[in-house]
């Protein structure tokens, strides 16, 4: 935070703009609803929200990826462990990112995860069905097209952000085409992983699960910004980890079991990549945890002990993981250590991209 301070006492050269709105109540937003009307604005701040939160979230998960296959890349090569793979400018083999569907929520995803998420265009799809609507995805180089099942057979994870009516028909399109391997990350609200399950025929499923109070509107939270512009407060970013510290601040709130779930799912894709036990929790930890030294999950956490260490993990259902109470979830809610770091790993993968802007406004300035 030292460097973007210093960014802006540098950049700062003239009174910052004025909002001359700001204390005229007739051009205010709320100046041209009526009474009945302004008793349901609260939603429009829980629907601002819960965008936020989701594009956070799924763009946190898509880095953790990443980073494990980068790091398997290491673990599986030794010679170059001084290499710092996690480092390089150009990761090779990056994870194939897809959206399905990209109306308001799709294409707030698709921006966040191009800004914050180091995804490269190249390796973001879209399936949509105006694709011609998105020409400003398609000027940065995204693929975007109509045909789910070339998206999911294309793709290492999959963003659905479908209206809930089209979920039934996608289903019927896609189940029988899904490769066992690829993730699907669901942002259709009224759609439960048991039923997903059932309609997809896979269990390779994860979803955030939002609830509100009835006075949570009361809470500070500024609608005005895009999604990219609000995750460069980290105040908005901590609210929006699922087991982070500030969550009660929050319009909305995210079930603590889907911290549990993104681990198991980054579990099965270490499996997929052909990691043993061992390596799968060295990424896990390194990943999630920021290579922490104690508190660290064991394998008797996830399944009986064995003696055979050169053996995977079984692939876990991520549905059943979201239904029943398990020593991780309680293990990472309440060691404090563990919390802490997977916190602070969320907050890091907005910051990282603050900080080399700034660097690279900074740079910029000098040269000048």
């Amino acid at each position: 935070m030292d460097l973007v301070q210093r960014l802006k006492q540098k950049v700062t050269t003239e009174p910052p703009p004025v909002d001359i709105t700001e204390n005229l109540e007739t051009l205010q937003f709320e100046s041209a609803l009526t009474e009945e009307e302004k008793t349901i604005l609260h939603l429009r701040f829980r629907s601002h929200a819960l965008t936020v939160t989701a594009c956070a979230q799924a763009t946190y998960f898509t880095v953790v990826l990443n980073e494990a296959r980068q790091l398997r890349r290491q673990i599986k090569s030794p010679q170059k462990k001084t290499a710092k793979i996690l480092q390089d400018r150009e990761p090779k083999d990056q994870v194939k990112v897809g959206i399905l569907g990209c109306g308001r929520l799709g294409s707030q995803l698709a921006h966040c995860l191009l800004t914050y998420g180091g995804v490269r265009p190249k390796d973001l799809k879209v399936s949509t069905r105006r694709p011609e609507t998105l020409e400003y995805l398609q000027s940065k180089g995204v693929d975007c097209f109509y045909d789910n099942i070339k998206l999911i057979t294309t793709s290492h994870i999959v963003y659905l952000c479908v209206l809930p009516s089209q979920i039934p028909s996608i289903a019927e399109e896609l189940k029988h085409n899904i490769p066992p391997t690829v993730i699907f990350y669901s942002l259709v609200s009224t759609y439960t992983t048991k039923k997903l399950k059932q309609l997809l025929l896979t269990s390779n499923i994860i979803h955030p699960e939002f609830t509100w109070r009835d006075d949570s509107h009361t809470n500070t939270w500024d609608c005005t910004l895009n999604v990219n512009a609000a995750l460069e407060n980290p105040d908005t970013v901590e609210m929006t980890c699922p087991i982070g510290y500030k969550k009660s601040e929050s319009i909305i709130c995210t079930n603590e079991k889907f911290a549990e779930q993104m681990l198991f799912a980054l579990m099965n894709w270490c499996t997929q990549l052909q990691l043993t036990k061992v390596e799968t929790l060295e990424v896990i930890h390194s990943v999630l945890f920021q290579d922490l030294m104690e508190d660290k999950f064991r394998e008797e956490d996830f399944i009986k002990r064995t003696d055979n260490l050169v053996g995977m993990f079984p692939r876990f259902d991520l549905v059943k993981v979201f239904q029943v109470k398990t020593p991780v979830q309680r293990k990472l809610v309440e060691d404090e250590h563990l919390r802490k770091t997977f916190v602070q790993k969320y907050l890091s993968v907005f910051d990282t991209y603050i900080k080399q802007r700034a660097q690279a406004l900074l740079s910029g300035i000098a040269d000048n």
